[in-house]
């Protein structure tokens, strides 16, 4: 499951529970959380704050007994999509017999990218 962020405020992007498809991602009985901030220029405990803060709005005050375990910054985690990058040549899906190319390179470097790339080459071949 993603939950995104559609309310339009706030500093989380999106927010994610890895462990609950990989359990090995966490202690039994617990979930590791995964919440995605775009464009921050607060320090590590001033994000903390913020992030936790919405967590509550979200989830309520059992966000409470939740416990920050590490920030990661990725300054260039996606690709530049500054125009004209959106207007990618079009590509053939089918590359030759049998040999179909998706990915997100194809379309916009993102995980909704990769889905609709994904997606297009699956009609395709159907």
């Amino acid at each position: 499951m993603l939950v995104l962020n559609g309310t339009g405020h706030g500093m989380v992007n999106n927010l994610c529970a890895p462990s609950q498809v990989a359990t090995d991602y966490a202690l039994a009985g617990q979930s590791l959380v995964s919440a995605t901030v775009l464009n921050c220029d607060l320090d590590d405990d001033g994000l903390s704050a913020s992030v936790t803060a919405q967590k509550r709005e979200w989830f309520g005050s059992s966000v409470g007994a939740w416990q920050h375990l590490r920030t990661y910054t990725i300054p260039y985690a996606l690709p530049n999509q500054t125009s004209p990058a959106f207007d990618l040549p079009v590509q053939p899906l089918q590359v030759r017999d049998n040999i179909f190319v998706c990915g997100d390179h194809r379309t916009n470097g993102s995980i909704n990218g990769a889905i609709q790339s994904g997606r297009l080459v699956a009609e395709e071949i159907l």
